[in-house]
């Protein structure tokens, strides 16, 4: 049989195989294009900030021929081979001759080849690559799995008519795996393509929202070891997912040709009130065992949106409370109070804080003090007035958990001992738990005196600015103000960090918004495979229908309430598990962070029923429109 006419002749069919395998290659490919990309930006990035030589050598080194380059900078040789796998081997025939006194290996390029004795980058991303894979490809195989068996199983005609004329179980075996294989190419083929046209996008956008961090030089790069492993692993799913369903191929006969009834043949018309209801209970009853693979698919796209929501959700809880976030636009540090007050007005300020500060040591009362006494204690002193000591605490500590902590540090607090040149006291201090606009992030202990102590206390000072402003042009300004050097001072921009956070976020997001898409796609045109199949099998059935007076509408409603009850059946399956997997994320979170309760999810996993049931209904409904027209014709056929 010609295999390329077999598959056209089943057409779309075997084109909603093909772009549910294309996805699902996609998904994994586009995780080895991606490592492969942040590969060689940090290969890139070694070489720029350390150097792109393999090895220093002090001592006596002449030129050879597997050098690449040979350069000597303050008594020492540079060199760079022309095939960095044989470093340590060219590296001794160097030495052999004991005349190298010292060598040392650029770790942090060999790593990322692999190659490093003291770490390996390159086996730690393929570790995490192999488990992200696996992770993934066990969900693709019951997809791909479900869909080849309904396929398989409404092909049952088919296959007695093969036997009918000669094929024997080994015939249908080689031309079932042959269109499977084919199928899986062409698939490969698509996905590779996608995954490749979306990584562009993917790096375009990290370059754009991350520039910062990456500086616009991530670029989509292909490292053979990255991609050549989901590529066979995707392979290998699809020959798993296809063999398994093959061996019932020896228990169809050629006798059931005339025994192979279709269900519709024993629909009546029962006299009950709600005859829509009725049939779709009924059908659920008797279609069970057809639906089975479309239950394990609504399943796994449940179990899969619910995991990928609560991971954003949790990443999220750990960004928000452990994060610091600055209230403030921008904070300027400076000798000259004129000029920062000038930076004020030209940024349209709603609201700043202009004041002079200088830090010192101090030694603090004990019995005064809650936590453990520190002789040294860094003390911030401001002209802001009012004679206080900020007294709450509002921070994030690093200990066995990372924790955000609130807290007042003294009872009671009159004086404070400053440890300079020479001893100063500060008396009559009053305290208070309202922190001033700009100071939550600062873990000094914050002394605000007026102006005519702050004098007398503080001999040299800064002056510092902290503004929040609407201006767009705030970071231009900036950049002027520097490249003209107008005034020697340090900047931290609160807005920018803000933006590189909530960047961050949005990238996170995407990221894994995108990963859960591709899965749903995979999952819908896998129901689109299964859809068509049950509802070409389901033919006679709707024509029987439409025959007794079933309109369109009522048909719909069937198909409707049908998906209703399997996706619901498949979402009810989903949810034991995906309590477990929340409670698994929630304790290995909380081993790390202090996390006190753990996330329902109840949003989550309504919306992932919502989706699994969109996956289920749609493609019903558009296979019935496609072919409900003309049911009515089957009728007249078969009269």
């Amino acid at each position: 049989m010609n295999l390329r006419k077999y598959l056209i002749r089943r057409g779309s069919r075997s084109l909603f195989t093909i772009l549910g395998i294309s996805f699902s290659s996609a998904l994994l490919i586009s995780v080895g294009i991606l490592f492969s990309s942040f590969r060689d930006y940090l290969i890139r990035s070694v070489e720029k900030e350390i150097g792109g030589y393999h090895v220093i050598i002090d001592g006596e080194v002449e030129y050879r021929k597997f050098m690449e380059s040979l350069d000597y900078k303050d008594g020492r040789y540079y060199i760079t081979y022309k095939n960095i796998n044989n470093v340590y081997k060219n590296t001794d025939k160097i030495c052999e001759n004991k005349r190298c006194e010292s060598v040392t290996y650029n770790d942090g390029l060999l790593s990322l080849y692999g190659l490093s004795k003291k770490e390996n980058i390159l086996f730690i991303f393929r570790r995490v690559i192999i488990f992200i894979l696996l992770s993934f490809g066990v969900i693709l195989f019951f997809i791909l799995y479900n869909s080849f068996k309904v396929s398989l199983n409404n092909r049952r005609r088919d296959i007695c008519l093969f036997k009918l004329i000669g094929y024997n179980n080994d015939d249908l075996y080689k031309l079932f795996i042959k269109e499977y294989m084919a199928l899986g190419i062409f698939g490969i083929i698509i996905g590779f393509v996608i995954s490749l046209i979306l990584n562009y996008f993917i790096i375009h956008f990290l370059n754009g929202h991350l520039f910062e961090i990456f500086g616009g030089n991530l670029k989509v790069k292909i490292y053979f070891s990255f991609v050549i492993i989901p590529i066979f692993l995707i392979l290998f799913i699809i020959i798993l997912s296809s063999v398994i369903p093959l061996k019932n191929i020896r228990k169809y006969k050629v006798m059931e040709l005339f025994r192979i009834n279709n269900d519709s043949d024993n629909v009546g018309i029962y006299p009950l009130k709600n005859v829509v209801l009725w049939f779709s209970l009924i059908n659920y009853k008797r279609s069970s065992d057809k639906y089975k693979s479309l239950i394990a698919s609504i399943f796994i796209s449940c179990l899969v949106i619910s995991i990928f929501s609560l991971v954003i959700k949790y990443s999220f809880r750990c960004i928000r409370n452990y994060v610091t976030i600055p209230s403030y636009d921008l904070k300027v540090s400076a000798r000259d109070d004129f000029n920062l007050k000038k930076i004020s007005n030209d940024l349209k300020a709603s609201k700043s804080v202009l004041y002079n500060s200088c830090l010192y040591k101090a030694s603090i009362p004990l019995e005064n003090y809650l936590n453990d006494y520190k002789e040294k204690e860094d003390v911030l002193i401001t002209n802001l007035g009012g004679n206080v000591v900020i007294n709450k605490v509002d921070k994030v500590v690093h200990g066995d958990k990372i924790k955000k902590v609130n807290y007042k540090r003294f009872k009671d607090l009159n004086e404070i001992i400053l440890k300079g040149d020479s001893e100063v006291i500060i008396d009559n201090l009053s305290l208070s738990d309202k922190i001033p606009f700009g100071f939550e992030e600062e873990n000094f202990i914050i002394v605000n005196l007026d102006d005519d102590r702050f004098n007398e206390v503080c001999g040299g000072y800064d002056s510092n600015l902290i503004i929040k402003t609407d201006y767009d042009g705030m970071d231009n300004y900036i950049e002027d103000v520097i490249k003209n050097k107008e005034i020697d001072m340090t900047f931290y921009n609160g807005k920018k960090a803000r933006e590189i956070l909530e960047n961050l976020i949005y990238a996170i997001k995407v990221l894994l918004y995108v990963v859960s898409f591709l899965i749903i796609l995979t999952v819908l045109f896998s129901s689109f495979n299964v859809s068509s199949a049950v509802i070409y099998f389901r033919k006679k059935e709707f024509s029987s229908l439409k025959s007794i007076g079933f309109e369109n509408s009522k048909i719909i409603l069937c198909l409707f309430l049908e998906s209703l009850t399997f996706s619901l059946k498949g979402w009810v399956y989903s949810l034991p598990f995906i309590f477990i997997v929340n409670k698994y994320i929630f304790l290995s979170i909380r081993e790390v962070f202090d996390f006190k309760k753990m996330i329902l999810g109840f949003d989550i996993i309504f919306f992932g029923f919502f989706i699994s049931f969109m996956c289920v209904f749609v493609p019903m409904l558009i296979v019935y429109k496609k072919v409900g027209n003309n049911l009515i014709y089957d009728i007249k056929e078969r009269m």
